[in-house]
């Protein structure tokens, strides 16, 4: 767990704290010693830069749910393709004239939708280069 939280640059109690809520998932031996893996690491930093940008941690909850439910051997370019598609109409929505006649909450809902947008994408991308290369 020391190794983890070092190199994600948290606390250990950090860590215990967010494997409590079910943000972390780790590998137990047969000693019932936490092993985290690599994905957590990666786990970690989302949840870091979801924090950094005021998502709850209910919130941070919920959008790890839905990356576990995603498949992700089965990215595709036309999945990802339709993803940058969906968010750039989404930005266009965002330009001033079109924020104009939103809410404070409604602008911050519209913000955090398309921020999990982004992130599910680049998770996507970096899945689908990993694939790519390591098939070399």
């Amino acid at each position: 767990m020391g190794e983890i939280a070092r190199l994600a640059g948290v606390s250990r109690r950090t860590i215990d704290y967010y494997t409590n809520l079910g943000l972390l998932e780790p590998v137990r031996s047969e000693s019932n010693y936490r092993f985290y893996t690599d994905k957590s690491l990666l786990r970690l930093k989302i949840i870091e830069v979801l924090k950094a940008n005021r998502f709850t941690l209910e919130e941070i909850k919920r959008y790890l749910s839905q990356l576990n439910d995603e498949p992700s051997c089965s990215v595709t370019i036309d999945l990802l393709k339709k993803q940058f598609k969906q968010i750039e109409s989404q930005l266009v929505k965002l330009q001033p004239a079109a924020v104009a006649g939103l809410d404070e909450h409604q602008a911050v809902q519209m913000r955090n939708k398309i921020m999990l947008q982004g992130i599910a994408l680049v998770q996507s991308l970096l899945v689908y280069l990993n694939e790519v290369t390591s098939s070399f």
